[in-house]
């Protein structure tokens, strides 16, 4: 999908403190090779084309899944969050000496014997070309977050590459996400290259066609270092209607089918020879109070409001059970996620009886008031998600039992995140962020990020938190390099999250994928790695 230029901004932004250094240096699990049939094509449906196959220049879905497939990474994530070798021999940490004990120094070593789709070898030198095209201000990179704190790259050897980094940078991991060629890309315009439309990486796929608006053939590389793909090829089929995609299911034309919308969970479930592969991802949907408004500074009412929201019925009977309860701010598959947490549960008596403990009453009408003023404030949401609506609309509906009015307020969606969000105009919205792997959310929560004209509206602390161990946490958090430590800090804001309820989490979103019952080792990856992550094991059943 494509998001808003805001939204992406903020999404990428989260996307980028993802997953850091929670590291294994395992491979990749072995194919199965017995129960696969060698070769064939596997048709794959999309409802986005890519618009460049160059991923370093479009933040586009589509351009992501075919990159995937073309480029390498120096290190990926399993299906589970797990950092795994892919171009590096292994995954830099402070115990093999990869990382420097100051996180300042990182070191790669690199695998021999890997070749570009056009034979030549692949050394240190991509690597640090890579970081150089990234950091040109002429190239339209879609970011430059991390690759900015680099201050020297060092390659003694075409096979050793050596990071410097001028301040540590806590999700160093997640950077180096493709590797581009050198010898093709040095003397280029990259901005307008052809390379951007037929591209060459040390992937385990190579483009062979690209039928615009229809389809994109992708065929084995037969030199790729981990041995050649189970397929001969993929087809990535392009259908951007999705009852169109639905009808195409139904006939058996598609193999794999991903982002499925849940609306049409039902239909799909009764097609015969699929399975459906419901996943829960990282992005969280939540509820913001604007921490100013003083409706909302005494503590209990938030915590009121939060035992008022059912979140289990909104999973239920809105999302249709695609998606999982958040507790606060990581996902599960955080290695920075307390497992021990106590969850808020659903508790009408309770948060009644926190409202009168902070002096309100319940009046004829059933609506909370004190000192005159009822217990009504707006809940905004950005336009354009139409589950995201009716999640609104039935909170609004189950806060009205408790006595607490939440009158759902429709905002266009660059309104909400340009102003609404930035300015902090609003008593609480309702919107989703991406999480990740890593627990650093020092933008989300320490008090320099609260967004005013004095920072230059800098950081995504909508709701206006300011807690002085949250600072003291989060300061030492994106400064601390063992791991230990950081889990310890994560736990702690984790549990202040709960007790001081700056915002309500409600849930994780699923993502639901179709796959025909004869394709083998599909391992959904809710990871920027994505669902393609290792395409190069896919096969058919041999029987």
């Amino acid at each position: 999908m494509m998001l808003s230029r805001r939204c992406s901004i903020m999404l990428c932004l989260l996307m980028l403190v993802m997953l850091a250094s929670g590291c294994s240096s395992k491979t990749l699990p072995d194919s199965p090779k017995n129960e696969i049939k060698p070769g064939g094509q596997l048709v794959y449906g999309s409802l986005q084309e890519p618009n460049t196959l160059n991923p370093l220049l479009s933040d586009l879905l589509a351009t992501a899944e075919v990159s995937s497939l073309i480029f390498s990474s120096l290190i990926v994530n399993d299906a589970r969050g797990e950092w795994l070798p892919d171009l590096a021999l292994e995954v830099p940490t402070l115990q093999n000496g990869g990382v420097s004990p100051d996180g300042l120094t990182i070191k790669y070593k690199l695998r021999h014997g890997v070749t570009w789709h056009d034979g030549k070898s692949f050394t240190a030198e991509d690597v640090k070309f890579t970081w150089q095209m990234i950091m040109n201000s002429g190239v339209n990179v879609i970011s430059r977050e991390g690759y900015d704190k680099i201050q020297a790259i060092d390659t003694p050897d075409s096979y050793t590459v050596i990071i410097h980094y001028r301040e540590y940078y806590p999700p160093y991991l997640t950077l180096f996400k493709s590797i581009l060629p050198k010898h093709i890309l040095e003397k280029e315009d990259i901005n307008k290259s052809s390379f951007n439309r037929a591209p060459i990486g040390t992937g385990p796929f190579r483009l062979k066609e690209w039928h615009m608006s229809e389809a994109l053939l992708l065929e084995a590389n037969t030199a790729y270092y981990r041995g050649k793909p189970n397929l001969d090829s993929i087809l990535y089929k392009v259908i951007p209607d999705t009852n169109v995609m639905l009808s195409q299911l139904k006939v058996g034309a598609l193999d794999i089918v991903t982002n499925v919308p849940s609306s049409q969970i039902d239909q799909i479930k009764g097609i015969e020879g699929i399975q459906v592969v419901s996943t829960p991802n990282m992005i969280w949907e939540h509820v913001d109070f604007n921490l100013d408004n003083t409706l909302f500074q005494d503590v209990k009412v938030r915590q009121a409001i939060a035992l008022g929201i059912d979140k289990q019925a909104l999973i239920a009977n809105v999302l249709k059970n695609s998606a999982s309860t958040a507790v606060s701010d990581q996902s599960p598959l955080s290695w920075g996620y307390n497992l021990a947490i106590t969850p808020v549960t659903h508790d009408v008596a309770a948060a009644r009886e926190l409202l009168s403990q902070a002096g309100w009453q319940q009046g004829t009408d059933g609506i909370f008031a004190k000192d005159g003023r009822k217990l009504s404030f707006s809940l905004s949401v950005p336009t354009g998600h139409k589950t995201r609506e009716l999640v609104a609309q039935a909170i609004s509906y189950q806060l009205k039992e408790v006595g607490i009015q939440a009158e759902v307020k429709m905002v266009e969606g660059k309104i909400f995140f340009d102003d609404l969000l930035k300015n902090r105009r609003f008593e609480t919205v309702m919107y989703a962020w991406v999480a990740g792997v890593d627990p650093n959310n020092f933008n989300l929560w320490n008090s320099k990020k609260i967004p005013n004209r004095n920072n230059q509206y800098d950081g995504q602390n909508y709701s206006g938190w300011r807690n002085a161990e949250i600072d003291a946490l989060t300061d030492q958090g994106i400064r601390t390099v063992d791991i230990e430590k950081r889990k310890q800090i994560s736990f702690r804001i984790q549990d202040l999250i709960i007790q001081e309820c700056p915002i309500i989490p409600l849930y994780f979103r699923n993502n639901i994928d179709v796959v025909k019952k004869k394709v083998m080792n599909y391992q959904a990856n809710p990871t920027p790695s994505g669902n393609l992550w290792n395409a190069w094991q896919w096969g058919f059943a041999a029987k």
